[in-house]
């Protein structure tokens, strides 16, 4: 059997909405700033199973850019821009919704496939 992109690493079951989850590469509990974790590395799933990576920092706008393009294996990789430090869990939640609709577009048009 084909390993997937990113196995073994977890899935943050919290973060699932619309079929969509975020898994976690970089420990959001490891901070490297005294207000939260400013940047790190994740990936998303989508409702197919399919996955992208995710290399994130925070800044004051959400935004999504394309740093990979699609392989055999993902959707891609992405530069995605959260607006908020991660410290907990419900962060990493409220980050991901913010960014949700942007990586729904760059799913789309890096699979041709509706959610």
């Amino acid at each position: 059997m084909k390993k997937r992109a990113y196995d073994g690493f977890p899935l943050i079951i919290e973060t699932e909405t619309d079929g969509f989850i975020y898994g976690e590469i970089t420990d959001h509990l490891h901070y490297d700033d005294d207000v939260g974790c400013l940047t790190g590395d994740g990936f998303v799933q989508a409702p197919d199973g399919n996955r992208a990576g995710v290399i994130w920092q925070v800044e004051d706008i959400v935004s999504v850019s394309v740093c990979r393009e699609p392989e055999e294996d993902r959707w891609g990789v992405y530069n995605v821009w959260f607006d908020r430090p991660i410290k907990t869990t419900a962060d990493i939640v409220h980050n991901f919704r913010n960014v949700l609709p942007l990586l729904k577009e760059a799913y789309h048009a890096a699979t041709g496939k509706k959610d």
